[in-house]
């Protein structure tokens, strides 16, 4: 019994694994690629998945589940062009469903059977799949909008001689420009992906400041907060001024760290 357990969690982590670099080899592939390979699985769904139950429909349910997937990872284009190809897709499952149960006498009210009926269930369904299509782009749109936003920022803050650092909801580095050199003895490179309360929070219980940490991206107002920074690996006392604020909402909240730019930063460290 015990063995069988354990091969059962064997095989779940295979498959995890199997799927996470199935998806991971698909989001490196080119835009024709993806889209050959989704074409195939919305053939797959409709042609062999949807068939196994001839009593219901299921072909809105998985391509919809695929295109939300796809509306937090990939392009707009792709997005828009795969929501053509799955509403038509969606029509082909709906009409082979109808087709199959007035075959099959499984529906025999006159009403139902009626044209304008077929026409009015047909347009409740594939309404429904043409909202989440509308979903899936409206999603992916906003969120590529977002990130070129951010990456606009990002290019912009580079080029500042202030030191600059955005970091994330979960309090991890993201982004540093190469001005910050100067308050710390890293490269830039080597912030990102570090913690922001072990740089810039050091004289800080690290309970209270992951506390303060958190209650800044809490705040809807994004007010700028003034902080005085103690370098890391710095033996001197001097404090570093800066401002900070937050913008965004949701995943894509950051805060935004700007430390003061003059003499002070220079003595703090040369001294």
């Amino acid at each position: 019994m015990r063995s069988k357990h354990n091969f059962l969690l064997l095989s779940r982590q295979i498959f995890v694994y199997i799927v996470q670099s199935l998806f991971k080899t698909v989001v490196k592939l080119s835009f024709f690629y993806k889209l050959f390979i989704l074409l195939v699985l919305g053939l797959v769904v409709v042609f062999v998945v949807d068939p196994l139950d001839p009593t219901t429909v299921s072909t809105p349910f998985c391509l919809g589940i695929v295109l939300m997937g796809l509306s937090l990872r990939q392009d707009t284009r792709l997005v828009v062009l795969v929501s053509l190809i799955y509403s038509i897709l969606t029509v082909v499952a709906l009409l082979q469903f109808h087709n199959h149960n007035v075959a099959a006498h499984v529906i025999t009210s006159p009403y139902y059977a009626s044209h304008q009926h077929f026409l009015f269930w047909l347009f409740q369904r594939i309404g429904l799949f043409l909202v989440l299509c509308a979903m899936a782009i409206y999603l992916s749109h906003y969120r590529t909008d977002t990130q070129r936003i951010l990456t606009h920022v990002q290019d912009i803050l580079a080029k500042l001689p202030a030191p600059v650092a955005i970091s994330d909801a979960a309090g991890y580095i993201v982004f540093a420009n190469e001005a910050l050199r100067t308050a710390f003895p890293q490269e830039a490179a080597e912030l990102i992906g570090k913690r922001y309360v072990d740089f810039f929070m050091t004289d800080v219980q690290e309970g209270k400041a992951m506390r303060y940490y958190i209650e800044l991206f809490e705040e809807e107002t994004n007010r700028v907060h003034e902080i005085e920074v103690k370098p890391a690996n710095s033996e001197r006392e001097a404090k570093i001024k800066g401002r900070l604020t937050c913008l965004g909402s949701g995943p894509d909240r950051v805060m935004i760290t700007v430390l003061s730019f003059d003499q002070q930063i220079q003595n703090s460290l040369s001294k």
